[in-house]
């Protein structure tokens, strides 16, 4: 009888389990856009910074009054968010692994200790970046694929203007492809899970809240 109990209530702790991506309002990425639960579309733009801090009084006044001049021409809303991310350096990691295959024993050893430290520098919580974003949407109207067709064309537009108002500010702009938008929502919902196992693929095993797995 006791073993019938602990089953049943191992099978029913099992139900409760859920994964992480249910608990994000997420129903899609979409060619680098966000399809929510409740059927907006969301564009993520990463802005590159300016240093305040080296700028005279005048100087900025002027990058102030641009800002608010930009944020005035906007007849949509925007939400602008900084957040502290680890170091992402699967770029340079993939490249010294690339020279690793074809160079000799010395330059292997001495390549191998390149890659553990960079991979040391990813997973470091002392070593992190600041990016900005800012993020624009468009609620899908209907439940038609025109009507997801046009709310896309809607954000498109929006897209245009907001990067054309930055980039006159002396900005970068770039937008988040599929694989930023995922590293984005994980360091998010989970920051340390993010420094420790940073996403490398848009194909993500689920984590288990309540589990094992977690």
């Amino acid at each position: 009888m006791k073993s019938i109990w602990r089953r049943r209530k191992e099978k029913q702790e099992r139900q409760h389990e859920q994964s992480v991506q249910t608990l994000i309002p997420v129903r899609a990425l979409d060619g680098g856009i966000i399809v929510t639960n409740d059927f907006r579309l969301v564009q993520l733009l990463r802005v590159s910074s300016i240093n305040l801090d080296l700028m005279s009084h005048r100087e900025l006044n002027e990058a102030m009054n641009k800002y608010e001049m930009f944020l005035r021409s906007l007849s949509f809303p925007v939400q602008t968010t900084i957040m502290s991310q680890p170091v992402d350096l699967g770029g340079y990691v993939k490249s010294l692994e690339a020279k690793q295959v074809h160079a000799d024993t010395v330059k292997q050893d001495l390549l191998r200790g390149y890659i553990a430290y960079a991979k040391g520098i990813e997973t470091s919580t002392a070593m992190i970046q600041r990016q900005r974003y800012l993020m624009i949407a468009e609620p899908v109207a209907g439940k038609t694929k025109q009507s997801y067709e046009e709310s896309m064309m809607e954000l498109d537009q929006k897209k245009k203007q907001v990067k054309s108002g930055l980039e006159e500010m002396g900005l970068t702009v770039h937008e988040a492809h599929d694989l930023d938008i995922a590293r984005y929502l994980h360091t998010l919902f989970d920051y340390a899970g993010s420094q420790h196992r940073p996403i490398e693929d848009t194909f993500i095993v689920p984590y288990t809240v309540g589990g094992k797995n977690a």
